[in-house]
């Protein structure tokens, strides 16, 4: 009965919002009583069997498939390509078995390169943090490496890359057409390593590979980076870049897709403010919910049935905020399948008179994370949207300017959200939790003002919303925000 009241007050919102004419229209019949589980609001469930939640670990075939590919961090091109034949489509790289593994969707045109570079610990001071002393043209593959001069961010040293000259093919032995080559020995003569060590096949629309994270050295904890680019025959670069980055400067590296190996680094983190009790060491986004971090917080846990249908697999369990003199700090603990986001909206001041209001069609399709965060939601009339949060990633950290996580600034215009933080907002995944921050100035937040927040499991390319809420609001109707944490100064 509460499901189908909400959902009238919902459609009374509505009409409310669309004004009134003249000759209204009839409303319509009220809806029949609710008797069934809670609404899923995502898409129709498969009607085949549920796939199984966790991570899975991929088949090195050449044939790519979401299942595989499940819980993997991915990153996707929708530049259109500049080179016929060539194209890059989406990037995944994902840790099991003491294997990092990575897939590549796409292909090249006959004589066209395409190359992977691989930052084994992220920020850590080795590898090769200029391409161009890449020097060995011996091989197809080595000059494929060495041919251009690609600038990266100051925290990414390339210590392996990978390469294929072919499509379709399958590496064999130390391979002069595919395969890895460690990049830090000598960069004027490229170590291979055989394919048996770490194997890597291309079909006719991608190429999966993996080395053993022995061979790739280093050690857990730490952030592992890889980006690819697509090589012209003659020269030059395709306009295509993966992550996403700028297409009239694919030269110039500013995304890269990271996976976490270990508990994450802590260098990404910020110290909570030490004159708030909580616990020993104090909140560092890392993805890591330590012993005593969060003792401080607001603590809300989802009573609410488990996801179904589409979002079967996904758990939305448990949220924490915290605001310190001069940051918010949140986390939040669950499960996220690939074609899901965890997603956060933010109201900087409860009670004032910017943001959006109910209801209001977020609109904004330009990214990944814009297109996630895009729900038409119903808020009460003191809560106000400014500001959201979100991420379709676990096992990765966010870059400054990331196109799957982070902050946006959503109430100033619905369809045009604007990043916010940058570098000062981080933002680290695990493989259950997600941490992030943000400063309160950047936030918007007046001195004295509440923050008041709510999250949500929601499809990332589609309207669909799950039942699942935090606070635990009411599933049959998680459009429509009745609960949220409220953190005073």
């Amino acid at each position: 009965m509460l499901g189908a009241m909400r959902r009238l007050l919902l459609l009374f919102c509505v009409a409310l919002a669309a004004g009134c004419d003249d000759d209204p229209p009839a409303p319509p019949p009220p809806p029949p009583p609710d008797t069934g589980p809670p609404r899923d609001t995502g898409p129709l469930p498969d009607t085949g069997p549920r796939p199984d939640a966790g991570p899975r670990r991929p088949t090195v075939d050449g044939l790519v498939s979401d299942r595989e590919w499940r819980g993997a961090a991915e990153a996707e091109s929708e530049e259109p390509t500049d080179r016929s034949g060539s194209e890059l489509r989406r990037l995944r790289a994902t840790i099991h078995d003491d294997q990092l593994f990575f897939a590549i969707e796409g292909s090249i045109a006959e004589g066209d390169s395409l190359v992977l570079f691989v930052d084994r610990a992220m920020g850590v001071d080795e590898g090769v943090a200029d391409l161009e002393r890449l020097d060995d043209e011996r091989t197809a593959l080595a000059a494929a490496l060495s041919r251009e001069a690609i600038a990266t961010p100051a925290d990414f040293a390339a210590d392996f890359g990978w390469a294929t000259t072919l499509f379709p093919h399958a590496a064999v032995g130390l391979d002069d057409a595919q395969g890895w080559r460690d990049l830090t020995e000598d960069p004027t003569d490229l170590v291979p390593i055989d394919s048996e060590t770490a194997p890597s096949i291309c079909g006719a629309e991608a190429c999966e590979g993996a080395i053993p994270l022995e061979t790739l050295g280093g050690a857990a904890p730490r952030r592992i980076g890889l980006f690819a680019r697509i090589l012209r025959a003659d020269t030059g670069l395709v306009n295509q870049t993966l992550p996403m980055d700028d297409p009239d400067a694919p030269d110039v590296v500013t995304q890269v897709l990271t996976v976490v190996d270990g508990e994450p680094p802590m260098d990404g983190g910020v110290d909570m403010d030490a004159g708030l009790d909580a616990g020993p060491r104090g909140v560092v986004v890392d993805g890591v919910l330590s012993a005593g971090e969060w003792d401080a917080a607001s603590r809300y846990a989802d009573t609410g049935p488990a996801p179904f249908g589409s979002f079967a697999g996904n758990d939305l369990r448990t949220l924490y905020a915290l605001r310190t003199a001069d940051r918010l700090y949140v986390a939040i603990e669950g499960d996220l399948t690939a074609g899901n986001a965890f997603v956060m909206y933010v109201d900087r001041e409860v009670g004032g008179a910017e943001g959006a209001t109910s209801p209001t069609p977020f609109a904004d399709f330009s990214g990944d994370l814009d297109r996630a965060l895009s729900k038409t939601l119903f808020p009460p009339a003191e809560f106000r949207i400014d500001v959201a949060w979100g991420t379709l990633d676990l096992r990765r950290a966010g870059t400054a300017t990331d196109a799957r996580m982070g902050w946006r600034e959503v109430g100033t215009n619905p369809s045009v959200f604007v990043p916010i933080g940058g570098a000062g907002a981080p933002t680290v995944c695990s493989a259950n939790v997600c941490e992030t921050s943000i400063a309160l100035t950047d936030l918007g937040t007046p001195a004295g003002g509440d923050i008041g927040l709510f999250v949500r499991l929601v499809a990332a390319t589609s309207d669909g919303v799950s039942n699942q809420t935090l606070p635990t609001d009411d599933p049959s109707a998680p459009e429509l925000i009745s609960l949220w944490a409220v953190l005073p100064p």
